[in-house]
């Protein structure tokens, strides 16, 4: 990263006092997509998922704070229901009961994650097996609560000796299948009280498998809303990547790529897998972000097993694939990391090698100080209607995260450089410092370490100072990253990050304007408008300006105040005790 993203300057500056129901009249405001439900702001951390017990998830979690990772959530994959025989199934799925010897005291487990800020999840299915469940299955059977019964001759969890769906297992002559009836109000009010126990424990949210039935996910989010005891009714589900013909979907987030494949392309594959796993490598991966002519590409908060989840026939992942799929992760709307239970890697970096786990590092700390940035642009999906990530028709292998960062993310083994197209305005190479014109085509370097990113001049990007957790963190001191060369603003948007006071319009809104020409530069910071329930009323703003020129003054509101630059660095630093409650503050930059 840059060096010019840690220079300080610090101002203080006091928020509206409005209540938040003061700030909804005082705005008038009206949000452009109702059907999108955010979710909370720890969801935009980083995220873990395994086939671990009580005693592996804890140990886990310590090795990730060992190596100075940021967590914000862990579920228990499908294992939470039966880990000694690693999810063979058919007994145990489901039983309402899950694994009470590999759990044997999950309050605890849970709350050993809270005491971290850690959400805790587990995962589900939309159906019950009859052998090994036959109690619940009469149950659901008796009150009419199936839409359909059949018998399942497939493995998954139905003898199968491993995470595949379609190898065979020891109940190759079929077991009864009941598929629950979630369009059934009764059945579903039935379904939640079995699974209120695992939130009274202390879960916070549901991974739902097998399907993404809009019903189905509703049912599953609305329990992480009402039982999670810290979601304050936001909650939070991860569903597979289908079922978004209907734009209710959007109500019940988020979504991950399902099954992909820990290769670089199935063009031209470099490992083998059984025939079951979807045809979805790195480069196909990326493509369900990116390209705008894919249903999933319009999916506000899609995420992808960082790493890829299946590794196929061999002993162990490419490092190289891993490093690239990693960087292209760390700009997604969600980012998770998780694998197959064979993968010895779990996909955790430093199980890869020195490289990766340092690599790994760096993304994960700049992806946390840029939370400002992603929740704004999160909150905008909603306000605006518009994706966070912009597509390109005829780049689809590139993208705009927000509206200040492109970044294009090398898909190809040994690869070092990368083409970029760079749409209208100027543009800064982050590592280089080099600026391009838009509307043309680059080669640009791409070494193993670095994924291509540029900045557009006029650029505005707020980050916050690091924390291991998003809830750790918070937004009272916020530096700004200011890249002169054009005009530019940017719309710092906030609320509580739990509640759904946002569904009201209820947000703070901050407005920052950049002004730039070759004699001078100015930078405002508008007053902030709207509020929040639990808002600081004070910030500190820490502030960094890239400028190409030698800067001879520097004022804030029209007095002369002292700075520093750095030539080679090209940053103008500059440093303010404090300000003016209630005001708009301007920077003029003399050239």
């Amino acid at each position: 990263m840059k060096i010019y993203f840690f220079a300080f300057l610090i101002l203080a500056v006091t928020a509206s006092s409005k209540s938040p129901a003061q700030s909804k009249k005082y705005l008038n405001r009206k949000a452009v997509d109702t059907n999108l439900v955010l979710p909370p702001a720890w969801a935009f951390g980083i995220l873990y998922g395994g086939y671990t017990n009580q005693h592996e998830t804890v140990n886990r979690i310590e090795q990730i704070k060992k190596h100075n990772y940021p967590i914000d959530a862990y579920w228990i994959d499908s294992w939470f229901w039966s880990y000694a025989d690693k999810g063979v199934g058919p007994k145990k799925y489901i039983d309402f009961v899950a694994d009470t010897v590999a759990y044997p005291n999950k309050k605890e487990m849970w709350n050993y994650l809270q005491q971290n800020n850690i959400k805790g999840g587990f995962w589900i299915w939309d159906c019950i097996l009859e052998t090994g469940n036959q109690k619940a299955f009469a149950e659901f059977k008796s009150n009419n609560f199936f839409s359909d019964i059949f018998l399942n001759s497939n493995s998954w969890h139905n003898g199968s000796r491993s995470t595949a769906m379609f190898q065979n297992g020891k109940e190759e002559k079929g077991t009864l299948c009941g598929n629950i009836d979630f369009n059934n109000p009764e059945a579903v009010n039935y379904f939640k009280q079995q699974m209120k126990p695992f939130f009274d424990e202390g879960a916070d949210f549901i991974k739902l498998d097998r399907t993404a039935n809009i019903s189905t996910c509703k049912a599953m989010f609305e329990m992480s809303q009402q039982f999670g005891k810290e979601t304050k009714g936001r909650g939070f589900l991860l569903s597979h990547s289908f079922d978004t013909e209907n734009e209710e979907y959007k109500r019940y987030p988020a979504k991950w790529t399902d099954d992909t494949r820990s290769d670089w392309t199935i063009e031209k594959p470099v490992v083998e897998f059984n025939s079951w796993v979807p045809f979805v490598a790195f480069k196909e991966n990326i493509a369900m972000f990116t390209d705008p002519g894919k249903k999933t590409s319009a999916i506000p908060f899609l995420t992808n097993d960082l790493g890829g989840f299946d590794m196929g026939k061999t002993q162990k992942p490419d490092k190289e694939l891993y490093i690239r799929w990693l960087q292209f992760s760390m700009f997604n709307p969600v980012t998770e990391v998780f694998s197959q239970p064979e993968n010895p890697t779990f996909n955790l970096a430093w199980m890869y090698s020195e490289r990766a786990d340092r690599i790994f590092r760096n993304y994960a700390h700049w992806r946390m100080k840029l939370f400002p940035y992603i929740y704004s642009y999160a909150l905008r999906s909603r306000i605006e209607g518009k994706h966070m990530l912009g597509k390109f028709s005829e780049h689809i292998y590139q993208y705009t995260f927000g509206d200040e960062m492109l970044l294009a993310p090398v898909y190809e083994k040994k690869a070092v450089t990368q083409n970029v197209y760079l749409p209208e305005g100027k543009w800064m190479n982050y590592w280089t410092g080099e600026i391009k014109n838009g509307n043309q085509l680059y080669t640009v370097g791409a070494p193993v370490e670095q994924i291509p990113l540029f900045v557009r001049l006029g650029s505005i990007i707020p980050m916050r100072n690091y924390s291991s957790s998003v809830e750790k963190g918070s937004n009272n001191t916020l530096t700004l990253h200011v890249y002169t060369g054009a005009d530019g603003s940017f719309n710092l948007l906030e609320d509580d990050g739990i509640s759904n006071d946002y569904l009201e319009e209820i947000y703070a809104s901050t407005k920052i304007t950049l002004s730039d020409s070759k004699k001078k530069s100015v930078l405002t910071i508008h007053p902030v408008e709207g509020s929040y329930k639990g808002m600081n009323r004070l910030r500190k703003w820490k502030l960094n300006i890239y400028c190409n020129q030698s800067p001879k003054q520097v004022k804030l509101n029209g007095r002369v105040i002292k700075f520093s630059y750095d030539k080679i660095k090209k940053i103008l630093v500059t440093e303010i005790t404090a300000l003016p409650v209630n005001q708009m503050n301007r920077f003029e930059i003399h050239y």
